[in-house]
């Protein structure tokens, strides 16, 4: 899932679960998980769907959409086959959920600019704060309601 999540094109080929992790940008989303703290959701049908899953990082090691030390970042993908189904809508739901219940004070993200999953991001609260490149991180607070 974390390659559909880092190759969001459907031109583009999906790498492999070895291609990504062997690959320092991507890694560090997945790599040693479980650790304290990170939470992850996965559907499934005949087989996987999508996933969505957040884990805090530090100021010297983080992800693209870092925000804070106590802000989790949320990766979440849905294979190229199934989206637009409102699956990836129900997994950034129950993630958003989870994480308030965890007592999170926001989730974070890194979105492309191009890619059409802004759209659902913004749709739950998510807005923009920084723009790096063609990417938005963006960030969704706790106290607001959906």
């Amino acid at each position: 899932m974390l390659g559909e999540a880092a190759v969001w094109r459907p031109d583009k080929p999906t790498p492999t679960a070895d291609q990504v992790l062997a690959d320092p940008r991507y890694a560090m989303y997945l790599a040693g998980w479980p650790r304290h703290g990170d939470y992850g959701l996965v559907a499934e049908r005949d087989g996987p769907l999508g996933a969505a899953w957040y884990r805090t990082y530090t100021e010297a090691s983080h992800g693209y959409g870092f925000i804070s030390e106590d802000v989790p970042e949320l990766s979440i993908a849905v294979v190229v086959s199934r989206r637009h189904e409102g699956i990836g809508r129900r997994l950034l739901v129950d993630l958003i959920t989870a994480s308030i219940a965890h007592g999170y004070p926001a989730l974070s993200l890194s979105v492309n600019g191009d890619n059409p999953a802004r759209g659902l991001y913004e749709s739950v609260g998510f807005v923009p704060v920084e723009k790096q490149g063609s990417s938005w991180t963006m960030v969704r607070h706790a106290a607001q309601s959906n």
